[in-house]
């Protein structure tokens, strides 16, 4: 059993509780806002990999895993190019799933991941063929397009096809996890793909932003990269974020016809992919736009749910920050949208000038209860780190090496005989400068091996703890691992909350999926 009561010696260190909500403050100078520059939530633009060989009439080309047609011959079925916007097409919307008319006008322009060619673009349609109708025929020698039954004047209608087996709601036992959700920034179609037999796994591909040009796509070929997570039985629920910037956020959702073209946006693209879902990440978001943040969700939610597709919204445990948590109106957006994520962790930011946890248990336990005052259990999601901060507070002033293997022995501090004075330098010593940089979980074995008879567990805390000095410095970390990650997973099961969600794919250790989640997760 855990004792709830953290040590006043830690707590003195990094932690002070906000008596008006209840929720745990982060230390005095420290500020959320430095995680829109912080690396560890940084999502790259993936480079187009579309060959830009020259494809005649009907053709169809291998490239690799990939299907490419010339944009002129897509033409023919209604597909064509929105001269205002390079690389997209204009396309019409389905009637709602549920009859009713939520725009008068359905023609929406979205991107279609293609490549410039001397002819025009190249157009792969490995995984959109089905939505947009494409019939085509595959002989030993030569693969082509069928032309179409009737040449095509207005902007096709895209086809909504009902989910296919495996992603739809699984059940593997009493006490599995609901859903297990992977965000993914990277988007690397050639990385593996972990298999993961929960209840639902979910990928939510870093991909989407909203801007006053609309829908910005980070990763302009999807087609890849879907089909390896469904053949996996993954669904898709693509991330679609803010850029954490405040003042675009405002100019963007208090234009009521932008926010319908954004939506529209969305939702063909969720028709385009065959996605199962959204998850909304708007961070950063002045609290004097906190009644346009609901309103926006709201809509978004509302068409989502006529098409068929689901939405989350991330949001931060509850603290004092107006930006960066008071803006959340989590029981409007509880009923809104299907799941709440709740991100659980940095408890002590990059840019705090104390060291300190990612996510200790009692930390995240008072997360859970406070979200569960505005939210239902069963909507939710308890979202984990996968990474943790290495606090290094140097003498000198210099950093340690980037290469862990450099890094010097643990010392003893030797204390001076006792009624001895300190000697008197004639200076003041200088404060020691503090370093903080990101460490996964997947490097933090090389730290854990290197000082392993310095790391205890705190089992106030729920984590290990590596505090020693250098030749140079202290060197502090609080570890998040298998066993810390369990505690706080058991959190799910004592609140009954809806699942997991995990920050980020990339940064778990090698074993992980055969580990923990066999074990923890399934």
């Amino acid at each position: 059993m855990h004792r709830h009561n953290i040590k006043k010696i830690c707590l003195a260190a990094f932690l002070t509780c906000a008596a008006t909500t209840g929720a745990w403050a982060a230390p005095k100078g420290e500020s959320p806002a430095g995680k829109a520059a912080d690396p560890v939530f940084t999502v790259p633009v993936v480079e187009n990999p579309i060959s830009n060989q020259n494809i005649r009439d009907l053709q169809i080309v291998e490239d690799g895993r990939r299907w490419l047609v010339s944009d002129k011959a897509l033409q023919q079925y209604g597909i064509y190019p929105n001269r205002s916007k390079k690389g997209q097409y204009w396309f019409r919307l389905p009637a709602a799933d549920d009859g009713r008319e939520l725009w008068k006008d359905r023609n929406v322009s979205l991107t279609l991941p293609g490549a410039e060619s001397k002819e025009g673009r190249n157009i792969s349609i490995s995984h959109v063929r089905r939505p947009l109708g494409i019939s085509y025929v595959l002989e030993p020698d030569h693969m082509e397009l069928l032309p179409a039954a009737r040449q095509e004047r207005s902007a096709l209608k895209l086809r909504q096809q009902p989910l296919p087996e495996g992603e739809v709601m699984k059940k593997y036992g009493r006490d599995a996890l609901g859903m297990v959700l992977l965000w993914d920034p990277v988007m690397d179609e050639n990385a593996q793909v972990p298999p993961l037999r929960t209840k639902q796994p979910v990928v939510s591909p870093c991909a989407f932003r909203i801007t006053k040009d609309g829908v910005l796509l980070r990763n302009p070929d999807f087609d890849t990269l879907i089909m390896e997570w469904k053949a996996k039985g993954y669904a898709v629920w693509p991330l679609v974020d803010n850029n954490f910037n405040p003042g675009q956020t405002h100019d963007i959702l208090s234009r009521k016809e932008l926010r319908e073209q954004l939506i529209k946006e969305l939702i063909g693209y969720g028709i385009l992919y065959e996605f199962s879902g959204y998850n909304i990440d708007f961070e950063n978001v002045n609290y004097g736009d906190k009644d346009l943040l609901t309103r926006f969700v709201g809509e978004f939610s509302d068409a989502a749910r006529a098409y068929g597709l689901k939405t989350s919204i991330d949001v931060t445990p509850l603290s004092d920050s107006p930006n960066w948590s008071l803006v959340y109106d989590r029981a409007a957006l509880g009923q809104s949208v299907d799941y709440v994520m709740l991100m659980a962790y940095d408890q002590v930011g990059r840019t705090s000038p104390v060291p300190g946890p990612t996510a200790t248990y009692p930390w995240v336990q008072t997360a859970i209860q406070n979200t569960l005052k505005f939210v239902p259990a069963h909507k939710v999601v308890l979202g984990m780190p996968l990474y943790m901060r290495i606090w290094y507070e140097a003498d000198d002033g210099k950093d340690l090496p980037k290469d862990i293997e450099s890094w010097p022995e643990s010392v003893k501090a030797t204390a001076p005989p006792a009624g001895t004075a300190p000697a008197r330098t004639g200076t003041a010593k200088a404060k020691p400068k503090l370093f903080v940089r990101t460490l996964t979980m997947a490097d933090s074995h090389r730290v854990r091996e290197k000082y392993a008879s310095f790391i205890t567990w705190d089992a106030d805390l729920g984590l290990y703890y590596l505090d020693t000095r250098l030749p140079k410095g202290r060197l502090r970390i609080w570890f998040e691992d298998e066993k810390s990650l369990k505690e706080k997973k058991d959190l799910i099961h004592t609140y009954q909350l809806a699942g997991a969600s995990f920050w980020r794919k990339g940064f778990e250790p090698e074993n992980f999926w055969h580990g923990f989640a066999k074990h923890e997760l399934t």
